[in-house]
């Protein structure tokens, strides 16, 4: 069921009153036996976990709970799988303060959920500097906050509840911006510390879920806002594709980027294909080297050598391009491109990248 606020007309409760009114109903949904649903849903989860192999026996992981059903249907998974994996749980919650009463009632929502499942609960309070800051911004503040808690914890993984329909938006979302390999591969199963044990299974699925267990969640009414592209993607362009073209567009966009990401991981598993030559923070290869490889993997290799010049960040369409055409060149000056952290000097056939 949804738990949806008040106006503040309506609303003749305490903060307080109100969170002890969700520790009530949080309580009726732990002890319910698991219904064949259930056990269908968590071997779905099981075998995504095998594939991808997300996660071992014993491990710490950092589970963040926004209060939405995703990240609630996570953390109720996570918790009856503990009996099989004996991992430790921690759950945490970035409380952003932009609804006002809701973000609070979210927040109360998480912590007693922990607190019922007799796990650990850590919070931020993020107050804005912004007026309106971006999803990026807000991804980031998540993000830090969740690796520090790694970090402190010496976790093994962070357990994000991305599911099937996110991963088919996202592609949709980036396809529509333009994007190449990487980007179309969307959101990994795995990545670096990052894992999504639901990233096979579709939001109706978890709703489904939900119900069966009568566990409560919040519901954001920003995800209704038709301002946002992601959720114009999700309510006026999935369901016309879906009437229009192909009932099961959402599942097949989803494997499509999962098979995009097996690709990207085949190229960028290659790592260096030609000769280089490091010295002092300086490395050093041939140009005539590099432009003998496959256009794919001239892009790759470039992402590989300029990466450690960019703080670890992929460079830009416009930078590689920029490269390319320095490249290419059959001026006999010296070429040279220079941005934030890199310097890169072609002089001849030799290349040379260095700090900036």
């Amino acid at each position: 069921m949804t738990i949806k606020s008040k106006t503040k007309k309506e609303s003749s409760r305490t903060l307080s009153s109100k969170s002890q009114a969700l520790s009530q109903n949080i309580s009726l949904s732990i002890p319910l036996p698991r219904s064949p649903l259930v056990r269908r849903f968590l071997k779905r989860v099981q075998n995504t976990v095998a594939k991808y192999s997300l996660f071992k026996p014993e491990e710490t992981l950092i589970v963040g709970v926004s209060g939405g059903p995703d990240s609630l249907c996570l953390l109720d998974v996570l918790v009856l799988l503990k009996e099989k994996y004996h991992f430790s749980l921690h759950v945490a919650h970035v409380n952003y303060h932009l609804r006002g009463e809701d973000s609070l009632l979210d927040e109360a929502l998480v912590k007693e959920t922990a607190k019922k499942y007799s796990l650990p609960f850590h919070i931020l309070s993020y107050h804005r500097k912004e007026t309106s800051p971006s999803e990026e911004k807000l991804r980031t503040v998540r993000y830090d906050f969740f690796e520090k808690l790694r970090e402190k914890y010496m976790a093994d993984a962070i357990v994000i509840a991305h599911n099937r329909d996110d991963e088919a938006e996202t592609l949709l979302l980036r396809l529509i911006r333009g994007s190449g390999l990487s980007g179309l591969s969307a959101m990994r199963p795995r990545n670096k510390y990052i894992i999504r044990p639901l990233i096979e299974t579709s939001r109706e699925d978890i709703i489904e879920y939900l119900t069966n267990r009568s566990l409560i969640f919040r519901k954001d009414m920003s995800n209704d806002d038709a301002k946002y592209l992601r959720n114009k993607v999700r309510h006026i362009l999935l369901p016309l594709l879906e009437k229009e073209f192909q009932p099961q567009i959402k599942k097949l966009l989803a494997e499509t980027a999962l098979l995009l990401g097996e690709d990207y991981d085949l190229l960028q598993n290659q790592g260096a294909h030609i000769p280089l030559v490091r010295k002092d923070g300086v490395i050093e290869f041939s140009c005539r080297n590099l432009l003998q490889m496959p256009p794919a993997l001239i892009t790759q290799e470039l992402r590989f050598l300029l990466r450690p010049f960019l703080a670890g960040k992929n460079p830009s369409k416009n930078l590689i391009f920029e490269c390319m055409k320095a490249f290419k060149s059959t001026k006999k000056k010296n070429q040279v491109i220079t941005c934030k952290g890199l310097k890169c000097i072609r002089k001849g056939d030799t290349v040379r990248l260095l700090n900036f």
